[in-house]
């Protein structure tokens, strides 16, 4: 973070973000650890539909054939340092703020999973808001090496990810901990009971499941795991979770990294899920399998790489709703590739431009392709897949990313994320021929008090 002039902070009230603390004290307590970070976001987000595929208008029940939303966010974070002594507390808080600068109600999706940023008034069907937002909190206690936080948090697990890829942010309701007592150990755990979603304005949401939908009688979703780095070469996660009345899910993850000469490196893993329905079984039976492994290649500032995915399962590999960074190496831009019985390859390619003395830029294409696609099976609150006898599809992406290295603008960061996506067989009952793009920029401008 950069140190400016404390006059500076007059100006972060319109600047993308700032963050604060008493560096210059060598002892810490509740205000000289504390920062604040004030992000500014600006999302446009398009799909367009094709070869006669189509969403459907949530207000007016018209089809759209295509989706264009342009927003921008202000999302505040305070963290407090904790009180001295054995036991320290804290607080923590934030507040965000969103805005729409284009979009009708012809072209914005709902804003609730999948389809787009900005939400509808009422019940998510009604015309496009103009703006919206929230504020949270949570308390905090640090003993020894571990920490509790109570109230609006954002849990990290594998099996309990809250999300952040549109808009604003997801955060849930409840208790979480971690605990990193041991080198290169850490163990983090806890029990939510409610989830604010990236585009909601109240803390009391439903929890559900992305593919599922929300479920008034999942009362809690309750996870702990732990990651452990061995070495430089190896390592590994081992998480679970029980979602209340509709699964257990457990998860387990090794990575293998070796380097070869001082500019080339190779690596590869597997990541493991599995989930069975538990309690009343809300969704009905799932008996879900679902794994990927990885080959990945370093050579200078090249990576190249390849994987493969399967799901056995009548079910798809679901996770918790609104929450992301589901661990399996095929999940995507448009599509998770995570269908029933689903099984998928992957080949990619990224290049870092410092190696042209451009640090900052890279560039990613990626291909994807699943097939094998039967959903016939499926029970429950998954019965939308039963007309999936025979489906595949395919996406390849174009990512670039730059962040500005130095200078004012520095940490400035631009994204532009294409995506083509095409369905085959009998999937196009279920999944979408569809041209997605995404165009992120974020601008954190960092602070320090003198």
């Amino acid at each position: 973070m950069r140190k400016v002039a404390a006059l500076s902070a007059f100006f972060a009230v319109t600047t993308p973000g700032y963050s604060w603390a008493d560096s210059d004290k060598n002892e810490n307590g509740f205000i000289q650890d504390s920062h604040l970070n004030i992000l500014n976001r600006d999302f446009y987000f398009s799909q367009d539909f094709r070869n006669g595929s189509s969403a459907t208008n949530p207000h007016t029940g018209a089809p759209q054939s295509r989706r264009a939303e342009w927003a921008h966010a202000v999302i505040g974070r305070f963290e407090s340092g904790f009180t001295q002594g054995p036991v320290g507390f804290g607080v923590d808080a934030y507040g965000q703020f969103g805005v729409k600068l284009d979009g009708g109600d012809g072209v914005v999706g709902n804003g609730v999973g999948g389809p787009g940023l900005i939400p509808r008034k009422g019940d998510n069907n009604g015309e496009p808001k103009d703006e919206w937002g929230k504020a949270g909190g949570a308390v905090k206690v640090r003993a020894f090496d571990t920490v509790v936080k109570y109230g609006d948090v954002s849990p990290t697990s594998p099996v309990l990810h809250a999300g952040d890829i549109r808009l604003l942010p997801q955060t849930l309701t409840g208790l979480i901990f971690d605990n990193t007592s041991i080198a290169g150990l850490k163990i983090e755990g806890g029990k939510l009971t409610a989830s604010s979603d990236r585009s909601g304005v109240n803390h009391s949401g439903d929890l559900g499941t992305v593919y599922g939908g929300r479920l008034t009688g999942a009362d809690n979703v309750q996870y702990i795991g732990a990651d452990y780095r061995f070495n430089d070469n190896w390592s590994f996660k081992l998480h679970t979770s029980r979602l209340d009345n509709v699964w257990n899910q457990s998860f387990a993850r090794v990575d293998f990294k070796q380097r070869l000469t001082p500019t080339i490196t190779w690596d590869t893993g597997l990541n493991y899920y599995r989930t069975r329905d538990s309690g009343e079984a809300l969704l009905g039976k799932i008996d879900n399998d679902s794994w990927s492994t990885h080959l990945g290649l370093n050579v200078g500032f090249n990576r190249f790489l390849l994987a493969y995915e399967q799901v056995r399962g009548d079910s798809p590999f679901d996770y918790v709703w609104n929450t992301y960074d589901l661990e399996l190496d095929n999940a995507s831009q448009w599509s998770d590739f995570n269908n029933p019985n689903e099984r998928s390859w992957q080949a990619s390619y990224t290049y870092d431009f410092a190696g042209l003395g451009l640090p900052g830029l890279s560039l990613t294409g990626r291909y994807l392709r699943g097939d094998n696609i039967d959903g016939t099976r499926a029970t429950g609150g998954y019965t939308a897949f039963n007309s999936v006898s025979d489906g595949k599809h395919w996406e390849r992406d174009f990512w670039a990313s730059y962040v500005v290295q130095s200078g004012p603008a520095k940490d400035l960061k631009l994204q532009v994320l294409q995506a083509t996506h095409r369905v085959g067989g009998d999937f196009g009952n279920y999944e979408s021929n569809v041209d997605e793009l995404r165009v992120i920029v974020e601008y954190p401008l960092d602070l320090r008090m003198l």
